[in-house]
């Protein structure tokens, strides 16, 4: 009996160490043991599989992971991608590249048009009037009254001003005089002289009392002329005690006062004359070569807003300023409101060109970068950099020669910080 019950409990320990060494070996074989690939493929395939058979997230066009159709991006893009012009690794940067790398930022767009565009030289100038006259006093006098104040328009040879005449009227009496004397002492002696020349014909008087006579009508004569130019030049000295207009125009300045001496050749006044108006800008001469006598010229200050005056170019300077290489232009200007006066800082703008029918976009659409003009053309809700050309440009338009076709869509506000492919909110 001992000896069975040894017997049996040796062969319970010998299965027991048995199935351990079998465990043993099973997890040892999985661990040294190759994967088979096609097994672990086939499970992800069983895994991967929706109800239809696809792949999730494929792209049934070539794309990947992604669907080409669905995403934001311009459309000979996604050609290229089902194409295979490119690669499936590149359409994860493109991805990025087009969605911006961030949120959309904000825009305004306009489609680009068709209109007819004009070129204007726009330059700066000091209004002037056509004619300025100073006035000067004659003679050294007292002022006695001021007839014409300044802004008073006035003719040619009206009285401005007056001086005093009181010693000038008594030399001219005087003179006046003078002359009366004078010519009857000439009476006289002529009416002797006629009949001495009667006599001597008659040989009634002798040669020499003829002479005599003769000598005495001459003298009295050249007495007589003496007068006259004295009474003519204290009658003229009596006029320049009116100061007058030499030209019709308007009193720009009035220089002296009642009671003042002014001494002759003194400036009293300035008359100046508001038609036409001429307004004198230098031109760079490369634009001056295209200037031509009549070219049409619109005027604008800031003084008068929103009020624009007409006028043409009236004569371009032969000579070229070697110092600063422009060309003298004065352009004519005629204003019946008298709004524009002389001295106001004016802008003048000469039409040179124009044309009809051409792209025209607004100037604040273009990006300048490296001696380049760009403009962002729109795709959907992203953006893409384009080249173009310009022309002609009037005010805040500029045409465009090439680059752009009418009815694309640019970004006209916001175009600062915009970047190739950023993704952008057009705002209306």
């Amino acid at each position: 009996m001992r000896k069975l019950l040894i017997f049996v409990l040796a062969v319970f320990l010998a299965l027991t160490v048995g199935c351990g060494k079998s465990g043993e070996s099973d997890q040892g074989r999985d661990r040294n043991s190759p994967r088979n690939p096609d097994s672990e493929q086939s499970a992800e395939k069983r895994e991967g599989e929706n109800g239809s058979g696809q792949k999730r997230g494929s792209d049934r066009s070539g794309g990947g992971e992604f669907d080409i159709d669905a995403l934001d991006i311009p459309d000979h893009l996604k050609e290229a991608v089902k194409s295979g012009k490119i690669p499936p690794d590149k359409v994860k940067a493109m991805l990025a590249k087009f969605q911006g790398g961030g949120e959309a930022l904000p825009v305004s767009v306009a489609p680009v048009q068709k209109k007819d565009l004009n070129s204007f030289l726009i330059l700066n100038g000091i209004v002037e009037p056509e004619r300025k006259v100073e006035i000067f006093s004659r003679l050294a006098a007292y002022v006695k009254q001021i007839v014409k104040e300044e802004g008073a328009y006035v003719r040619e040879n009206d009285i401005l001003a007056l001086l005093d005449d009181t010693e000038i009227k008594i030399s001219f009496e005087q003179a006046k005089i003078t002359l009366e004397q004078a010519r009857l002492s000439l009476e006289e002696a002529e009416n002797n002289y006629n009949r001495n020349k009667e006599l001597i014909t008659r040989e009634l008087i002798s040669e020499q009392e003829f002479q005599t006579q003769e000598a005495i009508y001459k003298q009295r004569k050249l007495d007589h002329q003496n007068s006259q130019e004295s009474y003519k030049n204290l009658e003229l000295q009596l006029n320049y005690t009116k100061i007058r207009a030499l030209s019709d125009g308007y009193v720009t300045e009035r220089l002296i006062e009642m009671g003042d001496r002014v001494n002759a050749n003194q400036q009293v006044y300035t008359i100046e004359d508001f038609k036409p108006l001429l307004i004198r800008v230098y031109v760079p001469t490369s634009d001056a070569i295209k200037l031509e006598p009549g070219m049409p010229a619109d005027v604008t200050t800031e003084v008068l807003t929103g009020a624009v005056f007409k006028g043409d170019v009236k004569l371009i300077n032969p000579r070229i300023d070697n110092q600063t290489g422009t060309v003298k232009t004065t352009v004519e200007v005629f204003d019946d409101s008298l709004q524009l006066k002389p001295g106001m800082f004016v802008e003048v703008r000469i039409a040179i060109g124009a044309k009809e029918d051409v792209i025209v976009i607004p100037r604040k659409a273009i990006l300048y970068k490296q001696n380049k003009t760009y403009v962002f053309v729109m795709n959907r809700n992203l953006v893409s950099q384009r080249e173009i050309s310009l022309g002609l440009t009037e005010e805040d338009e500029v045409e465009v020669t090439n680059g752009l076709a009418e009815g694309d869509v640019i970004v006209v506000v916001g175009v600062e910080g915009l970047k190739d492919g950023q993704r952008v909110d057009v705002i209306r």
